[in-house]
């Protein structure tokens, strides 16, 4: 995975790699050390945020392989940042984390997008689990990418188009010279 990546201009998080890092956005210390120190023992690298606007501000710069985002955060809550995330079309994976035992906020979370609902406490092994499910879901979206050229159209826009539709394209445009 690329490292320090920075995200395309054009705003479509769909298209990049991850950097090699995951975000860990918490505004209790004790348990951004804790995440910290459970993916940074199985050899992920972390950067940790104590409030959702130091977070959005990085992931406007680069993105993560995945996301552990605490539902209850000053100023905005984890659910409000989840949001503005999806708007942002910025698609890793996302794990919300609470003390909250509320299927409520649970399931709007899933709506919203989120990979998972982890319930604190947890056990060390959740969150490097769930970091390298994320891993899995970068490398399945990367061979469906694969199957995938960039092609430039007469107007030098590039296109993602399949072997077979690159192929109906070079015999439409030798039909036409």
């Amino acid at each position: 995975m690329d490292q320090n990546l920075v995200v395309a201009e054009n705003g479509n998080y769909q298209v990049v790699k991850p950097a090699n890092e995951i975000f860990v956005v918490d505004d209790d210390e004790d348990m951004r050390d804790i995440l910290g120190g459970s993916l940074e023992s199985e050899g992920f690298s972390v950067a940790a945020f104590e409030d959702g606007d130091s977070f959005l501000r990085a992931a406007k710069m680069r993105v993560p392989i995945c996301v552990f985002l605490d539902v209850v955060l000053p100023q905005r809550s984890g659910l409000e940042i989840l949001q503005e995330l999806r708007k942002r079309q910025y698609w890793t994976p996302i794990f919300l984390i609470s003390a909250l035992d509320d299927i409520t906020t649970a399931v709007e979370g899933m709506k919203n997008g989120a990979h998972d609902y982890i319930r604190k406490p947890f056990d060390r092994s959740v969150p490097v689990a769930r970091a390298r499910n994320a891993v899995e879901v970068w490398s399945r979206r990367e061979r469906e990418w694969r199957a995938f050229d960039l092609y430039p159209n007469g107007n030098c826009e590039w296109f993602r188009v399949s072997p077979d539709e690159r192929a109906m394209l070079l015999l439409m445009r030798s039909m036409h010279t």
